[in-house]
């Protein structure tokens, strides 16, 4: 009778220590994968959170190299009329001469720019041998029209190859003008010369060999630069949209070469064909 009874009382604890036992057991494994789940959606959340800023950050960029090329277009078209009207200054000024063969030939230069003009204001980049011809052009249009006051002379360094490098439109000749209407005098002499600076810039320096067209009044950069034209003033915006735009480090400053002549130096960037 107590071997019945010993057997009963072991058949109704027994399974109710082995429900405690799974208890503990399901409760171990839950415990044991909270931190886990928790991990794992934090990691879930920094992830798509970088995400959407990585997402945020493309659009913005997007949006900023959107406008940086808006305002550059802008500039070109700014900087393009700017320069065809002192085109058209120069026109009227020897048309007035009444010399008919010069006038022809004048105006066949001026329409080459014209056209060079137009042309270039669509593209990022052109061949710097089309660059260094129009800005030729343009400087043999003003020694037509002042009489040839001045000469001028463009050097290339022997590792410049004109037709297999590639340069922004327009960045060299608001500088040739700005020698030319602020800085030559008679017998002035305007000398262009080109440089490589590494694999991504190219130097360009403008320099003024005459003299300040009013001899009575010393030579002032820094009233220069205050004074400048618009042409100069929208070449500063132009090379801020640039850098903005590709990321560039390009500009430019004034100065005084070693033979105290005036001088100009610009950094832009070029690529090779």
């Amino acid at each position: 009778m107590g071997i019945f009874i010993i057997a009963f009382l072991l058949v109704q604890v027994i399974p109710e220590q082995v429900s405690l036992t799974e208890d503990h057991f399901d409760k171990a494994i839950i415990l044991g994968l909270l931190p886990i789940l928790v991990a794992f959606s934090f990691i879930v959340f920094v992830i798509y959170r970088s995400k959407r800023e990585a997402e945020f950050k493309e659009k913005e960029t997007v949006l900023r190299l959107k406008s940086a090329e808006g305002e550059l277009k802008a500039l070109k078209a700014q900087i393009n009329p700017h320069f065809i009207f002192n085109c058209l200054n120069s026109i009227h000024h020897y048309i007035q001469s009444n010399d008919s063969k010069s006038a022809g030939i004048y105006l066949i230069k001026f329409s080459q720019l014209v056209r060079y003009v137009l042309e270039s204001t669509s593209k990022n980049w052109v061949s710097l041998e089309e660059e260094l011809e129009t800005n030729r052009n343009y400087l043999e249009l003003e020694q037509m029209r002042n009489n040839g006051a001045f000469s001028f002379d463009f050097v290339c360094a022997g590792s410049i190859s004109p037709s297999e490098i590639f340069i922004p439109p327009m960045l060299i000749q608001p500088f040739l003008e700005n020698a030319v209407w602020h800085g030559v005098s008679k017998n002035g002499h305007i000398l262009l010369s080109l440089a490589i600076l590494n694999d991504t810039y190219l130097e360009c320096k403008v320099e003024n060999k005459g003299q300040a067209i009013d001899e009575k009044m010393p030579y002032d950069l820094s009233n220069l630069i205050k004074k400048s034209s618009m042409g100069l003033q929208l070449m500063r915006d132009r090379f801020e949209s640039l850098n903005a735009l590709r990321g560039f480090q390009s500009g430019f400053e004034f100065g005084e070469a070693v033979s105290g002549s005036k001088v100009v130096t610009l950094k832009f960037p070029y690529l090779c064909e």
